[in-house]
């Protein structure tokens, strides 16, 4: 039996999500996987070598698609010792914290792992290229033919799917004194301890500011729950200056404060007792005026607000005439 052969371009979480729909069919398949990197699954955002343990990623496991098993199931399986190196408490895990890259970088590597488990188990083939780069691809008649680092020859494949992900350019020309995304150098550049500028104000902005404190000081949390920060050298010039257009800072897709803060005004006991209370509509004002004069009353409306209603008609009957004569005005008594 010949298999369809699918070549997947890249392990990141896309590659991932695109490889576990794979399995999923019926059909056993011929998979390869190529990834550049030295460990498929990990992904460039989440990758040890282009982050820092401070830095967050901005998705919850409530938010993120389970592939073996939910991204929560997979914390609570790891030792504590493990979770401590990364600042998490296990005993306080749940499903809306936002944690370091590293660690959602080591889950997704973990799923990647089961999944090829899995797919073989199932009758698919599948090979996985760790430390390959792809150069080049091309579309043929009879398929798609990929090369590769080292060789001369393309492999052949019916479909491939490209998920590269995020390129950084490298320019080596450039000074030092920029860099365009927290993961293009930062982390391994000595950023002295001067006037820092960071132009926005998103979650990469909060990364970026966060690669440069590291390398100057400790945050420390404080018996109140609040967070100080202490310069490793109380004389540091270091000032970080965020820039922003519209100056909002990043806030969580779903913020909400857990335990739910008690509300103030649409209470349970406001809400039941608006709907115990008899209505209290106030009779329309045209209907008020028309009571008034079967009782042989004057309208309560008063007779300004009544003039005013019949010039405003008076008004528009004129203008829709003027219109109307507009209109049927030929071209040559123009």
């Amino acid at each position: 039996m010949t298999l369809k052969r699918v070549a997947i371009i890249g392990a990141s979480p896309t590659g991932i999500y695109t490889f576990s729909a794979l399995l999923g069919g019926e059909t056993p398949l011929a998979i390869a996987i190529y990834e550049e990197a030295d460990e498929a699954g990990v992904g460039m955002p989440y990758s040890d070598e282009l982050n820092s343990r401070l830095m967050l990623a901005n998705i919850a496991s409530i938010e993120i698609p389970p592939l073996t098993s939910t991204y929560l199931e997979w914390l609570r399986d790891q030792p504590a010792a493990f979770l401590a190196r990364y600042g998490v408490e296990k005993a306080a895990l749940h499903d809306r914290q936002f944690l370091p890259r590293i660690l959602l970088g080591q889950y997704f590597r973990d799923q990647f792992l089961e999944l090829v488990s899995q797919g073989k188990e199932k009758g698919h083939l599948i090979a996985v290229h760790e430390t390959c780069r792809v150069t080049d691809l091309e579309a043929r008649p009879d398929g798609v033919a990929l090369w590769t680092d080292g060789k001369s020859s393309p492999a052949l494949y019916d479909l491939a799917v490209i998920a590269t992900g995020h390129v950084w350019p490298e320019d080596d020309e450039k000074p030092r004194a920029y860099f365009p995304s927290p993961w293009s150098g930062m982390l391994d550049a000595e950023i002295p301890a001067c006037r820092v500028g960071i132009m926005g104000t998103s979650l990469s902005a909060i990364d970026a500011a966060m690669a440069v404190a590291a390398q100057h000081g400790d945050f420390v949390e404080e018996a109140d729950e609040g967070l100080r920060f202490d310069l490793s050298d109380a004389e540091s010039g270091l000032t970080i200056t965020l820039m922003s257009r519209s100056g909002i800072l990043p806030e969580a897709d779903f913020y909400c404060p857990i335990p739910y803060e008690p509300l103030r005004v649409a209470t349970k006991e406001r809400i039941a007792a608006e709907i115990a209370a008899e209505p209290r509509r106030a009779p329309r004002p045209h209907l008020r005026a028309r009571r008034g004069r079967d009782r042989g009353e004057r309208p309560r409306l008063g007779g300004r607000r009544v003039a005013c209603d019949a010039r405003r008609r008076q008004l528009r009957r004129r203008l829709f005439r003027r219109s109307r004569d507009a209109r049927s005005v030929p071209l040559g008594g123009l």
